[in-house]
């Protein structure tokens, strides 16, 4: 183990030790006192595919009560370089470090915006920043390692629709963006109270949605897409010729350039597998983003048009407007009545306006891994691109 702060950061499931456990509940909640902890073994569903997640269970008293966390630990795995080749070990190391910092730094800063009469840390952690729970979270620049310890949300009932059999229903949605809106007020709350733009308050935020085009090679693996989208559609030539220029990076760079141009912290990569959802009588009641990776400053938007595109057609066209009209809604409410400047002059007129401008980057997001689409989607997605074209932004 190599030294980060006083915490040390585990290389392997090895370094997941009772005394180490202990260090982590010293800083997180001093009173509990942790005498077991047994490793479970390795997970894949939920928080991310691209690390080693070793779920165990600490078993500790507190105020002479015994009490069981159900916890996982968020490794970095530099494994994942033999499986994928287009991107180098520098480019992995900076989303696992972006991630450790999102929870380290990020979330209490986010939590520190609302008032202490919300309520308790829990409901604020858990309703307002939908996120898991992290009890740690840092990078050690030596080992290059990084880990995060939070509560494991598959044992709390929390799981991913399975994509792409599955795409998300409407509850599903107003929960999904409900929990976008929160922590895009928030972060616009915490920019207009520090004065510090985000991106000087946290010069660990990513690009992805550029570096995703320099990282497939030039635009090959969108290419490849449009291939397979041509496979799938052999007669929509209107639309291939649309998609084979379709270049949303300038795009996306004006935006976050233009100081008429509302920012906040933005997930970039918010589709169904990096959400879960708790259930009760088959019914989604609670929602967690996961996979936090690539957090980056961009428009309100963003995250909406690549939540949208793999959806169905119905949600899309038929039930946009009351998705757009919730998310707006937990926005307005996040943000607060205290001031009418940033977003709080941001109206649902213009939402849907930004949505339909901005759907040129969902395009190139679903495009991009078109050859995960099932036959039975395909009919649904060639009405939403044709609908974007129909909007004159591809």
């Amino acid at each position: 183990m190599s030294a980060s702060d006083t915490i040390a950061v585990p290389r392997s499931v090895e370094d997941i030790t009772q005394p180490w456990v202990q260090q982590v509940f010293n800083k997180a909640d001093p009173d509990v006192s942790i005498t077991n902890v047994n490793i479970e073994g390795n997970i894949g569903e939920g928080q991310g595919y691209m690390n080693s997640l070793v779920a165990f269970v600490a078993t500790g008293n507190k105020d002479s009560k015994e009490e069981r966390h159900r916890l996982v630990a968020k490794l970095t795995s530099f494994q994942i370089m033999e499986e994928v080749d287009y991107m180098t070990v520098e480019d992995y190391l900076r989303m696992d470090t972006a991630e450790s910092k999102f929870y380290s730094v990020a979330v209490p800063d986010l939590l520190s915006m609302l008032p202490a009469s919300k309520g308790s840390e829990a409901m604020a952690e858990g309703e307002v920043v939908p996120v898991p729970k992290c009890y740690f979270a840092t990078s050690d620049q030596t080992s290059k390692m990084s880990v995060r310890v939070m509560d494991n949300l598959k044992t709390q009932g929390f799981s991913i629709k399975p994509f792409p059999a599955q795409t998300l229903n409407l509850q599903e949605m107003k929960l999904a963006v409900g929990a976008l809106a929160r922590i895009h007020g928030l972060s616009h709350r915490l920019e207009l109270q520090s004065g510090v733009p985000l991106p000087d308050r946290y010069d660990w935020m990513m690009d992805l949605h550029g570096t995703k085009q320099q990282w497939y090679g030039s635009r090959a693996a969108y290419l490849e897409g449009v291939k397979a989208f041509a496979s799938a559609f052999p007669d929509a030539t209107d639309l291939l010729a649309c998609l084979e220029k379709l270049n949303t990076v300038p795009t996306v760079n004006e935006a976050v350039k233009n100081p008429e141009k509302v920012k906040v912290l933005s997930h970039t990569d918010c589709w169904n597998n990096n959400i879960m959802f708790k259930y009760e009588d088959n019914k989604a009641t609670d929602v967690k983003l996961v996979d936090w990776q690539t957090p980056s400053y961009r428009t309100p938007t963003f995250d909406l048009v690549v939540l949208f595109m793999y959806q169905s057609w119905d949600i899309f066209h038929n039930q946009r407007d009351a998705i757009l009209e919730h998310y707006h809604q937990e926005l307005q409410k996040t943000l607060g009545e205290k001031k009418s400047i940033g977003l709080q002059l941001y109206t649902l007129d213009q939402l849907k306006a930004d949505f339909r401008a901005d759907c040129a980057i969902g395009v190139f997001e679903r495009v991009l891994f078109c050859s995960w689409l099932l036959p039975s989607q395909q009919p649904d997605l060639l009405k939403i691109v044709q609908e974007v074209k129909n909007w004159g932004v591809i």
